[in-house]
């Protein structure tokens, strides 16, 4: 709101000056003098008619001015004349004052002129005149151009009000008038060029060629219409010459007799004014250049063709002032909001410059120092500084494009990018090229979405269970990975489609990108592995089954030192088949082929199970398995073989690893979003090197030689857990033992 009352001051004082200046005038002038002419001439009143003292006139009577008789003798020949009036001036007494007086008092009605000097005094008839007529003053007002358009109507003669010649003959007349002394002046209507009104010959009346009849109740001004006489002046009408005094006397005679005179409408033009303030503060801040520049065109025409319609009907609405208001407003608000703009700029300007050596300074380990100075920060007025730090950051950001370009040509799998809703190829990089080209150069350019859909679907890979779900992807969700084999000169190639929805907020662009991995090699190994673990399963098993069932035979039926033999064997035989056990059933969870058997079930049960299954080996070791579980808990949906075995191990481990006459200490606790159980014991410890690998496969962190295993159970406890959505956790001190913490979150993906 601030701007815009600025905006009004600046625009209000500037008008003041112009005003002051009299551009205001200037132009409201040349304004009503183009309204003239584009009204046009129109027909005066007929009942007037000038009497004028031409060149014809002063050939035959002689050099101006004229002897008193003659006019006279001219009351003479207009005595049916219903008023008469004398545009010369008789300020100056003569010998034939008597004989004019005469005249005077036998003729109609007469108005004699008068005038102000440059004195400023008033300029009357001799008073021997002055007694047998009326008198009116003959003052009009030039403009700046020395264009008359105004008439004064009284002005001060002795502290009175002296009336206008027009006024002093309508009097005379026996008519009335609205005006009075309070109206200052009268904007004249002109009727047309010089020579609108009935001219007659001065000289012509004189002789009687006109007959009396003519003039009967007619209005009669007697006036110069010689040029050299020097009494003319320039209208909005004048063409080839200026139009004489004595007609612009009838011109303001006439529009008072028919009250044609111009009106001017002040308040409806204030009100317009007050419209543009309107504009200014609840339109053009709301709005396009463009749109406010149509609204002030239509309003400025509106507003034109209502003052051209007004002039017809003698009302002049001076349009100039609301068009110049409202140009130095609207331009003072364009001004504004340049500013506002260059302000707002500069300011947006240094937040980018900052943000830009911000995020620069993340992406970049060390920037070039020719490329771009992190320490230049523009000042208040540094545009200039700006656009070079500008340049610079594009130099930087072109090291990113070509750093990028040659990561997706060369270094990245075959990518490429769809528009979700046409499906249309984006961009694809030289590696998906290469792919296209080997597998399927048959088919042309590079597939529509929908096209390489449907060879994905052709060309799945054998065996794969996995399909792919596009309406996933359409969703905006990410869709799973699918496998195709690719067989090309008799050999089968394996490639892994990754599809994910890609959208670009500030440009509103939703495409998918599909990234396509050559997975030959790990397809390769994946067989191996399946071919080592069904020998493992089979090839192995069966023997060893053998092995350990004649073992126990030889166990039962041998003595001494040979029955200690043969319980070697059983013992070892064990330890190799948990051994193949515990592999089998890690590689069943990390392939899925073990899926689990969700169901309810306590844990406060699964700690006491679990506590159970190993409790004859804490006898043997003379440690004590101390349980803190609540009462009850919240059923838990789970596997609950899985976990028990998990926790088995964890116990196991913990007996084995603690010392004899120790406690091993197995907690359950409820939060409201999961469960956690640990198991802590007060063994040697893990060391901090050896804790980030305690859970990969064939670990044991630091073994000792009176304890066995193969490093096989924290990894089936890691995987056993992760398949029911949780974590496990390490806290081990050298001094006080390990604690391995399970946390299991009461609501999982299924």
């Amino acid at each position: 709101m601030l701007n815009r009352l600025i905006i009004l001051a600046i625009s209000a004082v500037i008008f003041g000056l112009l005003q002051m200046g009299g551009v205001v005038t200037v132009l409201s002038d040349k304004t009503m003098d183009n309204l003239f002419l584009q009204r046009g001439p129109v027909q005066p009143a007929q009942e007037i008619i000038i009497v004028g003292v031409d060149e014809e006139s002063l050939a035959a009577l002689g050099a101006w001015p004229f002897p008193r008789r003659f006019h006279a003798e001219l009351l003479a020949r207009l005595n049916k004349a219903k008023v008469i009036g004398f545009d010369f001036l008789f300020s100056e007494a003569t010998d034939q004052d008597q004989l004019m007086e005469a005249a005077l008092q036998t003729s109609p009605p007469v108005v004699l002129a008068s005038a102000r000097s440059y004195q400023h005094q008033v300029l009357n008839p001799t008073p021997i005149l002055a007694n047998s007529s009326s008198t009116g003053h003959i003052e009009i007002i030039l403009g700046r151009d020395g264009v008359v358009r105004r008439a004064k109507t009284f002005i001060n003669e002795k502290q009175l009000p002296l009336p206008a010649f027009a006024l002093s003959m309508l009097q005379g007349a026996g008519l009335k008038t609205d005006l009075t002394a309070s109206d200052k002046s009268i904007l004249i209507n002109y009727y047309g060029p010089e020579n609108t009104f009935l001219y007659l010959s001065y000289v012509d009346v004189l002789r009687g060629d006109i007959p009396a009849d003519f003039f009967k109740d007619r209005f009669i001004l007697v006036g110069a219409q010689a040029l050299g006489i020097g009494d003319s002046h320039i209208t909005p009408f004048s063409k080839n010459r200026p139009t004489p005094g004595v007609e612009i006397q009838a011109t303001i005679f006439n529009n008072i007799l028919d009250n044609s005179h111009f009106r001017q409408l002040t308040l409806f033009s204030w009100m317009s004014i007050g419209t543009i303030v309107l504009l200014c503060i609840f339109v053009w801040p709301w709005m396009n250049e463009k749109s406010n520049l149509i609204i002030n065109l239509t309003f400025v025409l509106l507003f034109t063709f209502i003052s051209y319609s007004l002039f017809r009907l003698h009302i002049f609405l001076n349009p100039v002032p609301l068009i110049i208001f409202l140009t130095l407003t609207f331009l003072a608000h364009l001004a504004i909001e340049r500013i506002w703009t260059a302000r707002e700029l500069l300011h947006e300007l240094k937040r980018l410059d900052r943000q830009l050596a911000t995020q620069l300074q993340q992406v970049y380990t060390n920037i070039p120092t020719q490329f771009f100075n992190l320490e230049t920060v523009p000042s208040k007025s540094g545009i200039r500084q700006h656009i070079s730090q500008l340049h610079a950051s594009v130099n930087v950001m072109g090291l990113q494009h070509h750093f990028i370009e040659n990561l997706l040509r060369e270094e990245l799998p075959p990518l490429i990018l769809w528009d979700k809703t046409s499906g249309l190829v984006i961009i694809a990089n030289t590696m998906f090229h290469t792919f296209w080209n080997r597998h399927f150069s048959g088919q042309g350019a590079l597939p529509d979405l929908s096209h390489f859909l449907h060879l994905i679907e052709e060309n799945h890979a054998q065996g794969e269970q996995t399909q792919f779900d596009f309406d996933t992807l359409l969703e905006g969700g990410q869709a799973s990975p699918v496998d195709i084999g690719m067989t090309l000169l008799g050999r089968t190639r394996y490639y892994r489609v990754n599809m994910n929805p890609v959208e670009v907020a500030n440009i509103e662009f939703n495409g998918v990108l599909a990234v396509v991995t050559d997975v030959t090699e790990i397809k390769e190994l994946e067989r191996l592995k399946d071919e080592i673990v069904s020998i493992v399963s089979h090839e192995l098993k069966l023997p060893l089954t053998a092995i350990l069932g004649y073992g126990e035979i030889l166990t039962d039926s041998l003595q001494n030192s040979e029955k200690e033999y043969a319980k070697e064997i059983c013992s070892q035989a064990m330890r190799l088949n948990r051994l193949i056990e515990d592999f089998l059933d890690i590689t069943r969870l990390e392939h899925g082929s073990r899926q689990l058997k969700r169901f309810p079930m306590t844990l406060v049960k699964l700690v006491r199970e679990a506590t159970k299954a190993v409790s004859i080996s804490a006898e043997k070791k003379a440690i004590t398995i101390k349980q803190e579980t609540p009462y009850q808990t919240t059923p838990l949906v789970g596997d609950f073989n899985l976990l028990l075995q998990a926790l088995i191990n964890l116990l196991d481990n913990a007996i084995k690893f603690s010392p004899e006459n120790t406690q091993v200490t197995t907690s359950l606790v409820e939060e409201t979003e999961q469960f956690i159980i640990c198991v802590s014991d007060q063994g040697p410890g893990i060391p901090a090197d050896s804790q980030e690998e305690i859970f990969n496969k064939f670990n044991r962190g630091q073994k000792t030689p009176e304890q066995d295993g193969f490093g096989l159970g924290l990894n089936f406890v890691k995987q056993v857990v992760e398949k029911h959505g949780g974590s496990i956790s390490l806290i081990s001190r050298t001094e006080s033992g390990a604690k391995f913490c399970i946390t299991l979150p009461k609501t999982q993906e299924s």
